[in-house]
């Protein structure tokens, strides 16, 4: 009686174990490298993901301003206070690749 429990629970464990450890790994090799700089920027926006600045939410307008390398659309929801921070943050990396 004890076997007919204790087998599957002990082979479903297992495998488990195994599938968890194949995706940590997969994680690890096909992991993906992001600009800190879009971390920063993500930090001043509000966050409400309203999608009205016309981007899907507010780490693809980080990610728009990074690629860009300038801020050509001001956040709705935030207007010129993070519209400034965000220009501090840009400047600041544009000032430092032409130093690095």
């Amino acid at each position: 009686m004890i076997k007919e429990i204790l087998i599957p629970v002990l082979v479903m464990g297992g495998l488990s174990l195994i599938s968890g450890v194949l995706i940590l790994v997969t994680m690890k090799v096909f992991e993906t490298k992001r600009d800190p700089l879009v971390d920063d920027i993500l930090a001043v926006l509000p966050g409400v993901n309203c999608g009205a600045c016309g981007f899907a939410g507010c780490e693809a307008f980080a990610v728009e301003m990074v690629k860009k390398g300038e801020l050509y659309k001001i956040c709705p929801v935030g207007k010129e206070p993070v519209a400034n921070k965000i220009r501090e943050l840009l400047k600041k990396n544009k000032e430092g690749e032409k130093n690095g």
